[in-house]
């Protein structure tokens, strides 16, 4: 029964991974600033804590999602990284304080009505 669980569970972490990823990516242009091509932006950036934590949980989402993949299928699978979506959603308006259009509501109504559907198959 845990066995069949697993890639549930997983996919459920991917879920909050990106939403934790989403969150670190905000903090970390908060603190960078605007993208510049110069070495001292770039070092900058990439020595921030922030951006670290957001290439260290982009990495582990996809690690993940190669093992949801694996065990549920492609198309299956792909509904965690869809349903991340809202989670992104969640993170960029009421952590990040980031506006949203009526359209981008619209939007992740439509994508959360089909990620249901695609995970009753």
């Amino acid at each position: 029964m845990m066995l069949v669980l697993m890639p549930w569970l997983l996919g459920i972490v991917v879920v909050l991974l990106v939403g934790l990823n989403t969150l670190f990516w905000g903090f970390a242009l908060k603190e960078v600033g605007d993208p510049e091509f110069n070495l001292g932006f770039m070092l900058e950036l990439v020595f921030n804590r922030w951006f670290m934590l957001a290439m260290v949980s982009g990495f582990a989402v996809a690690v993940l999602s190669y093992w949801v993949y694996s065990a549920l299928g492609v198309m299956l699978g792909r509904f965690f990284l869809s349903i991340s979506i809202v989670s992104v959603l969640i993170v960029g308006v009421f952590v990040l304080g980031e506006k949203i259009s009526i359209e981008q509501w619209i939007g992740v109504v439509l994508v959360t009505i089909g990620v249901l559907l695609i995970g009753r198959v």
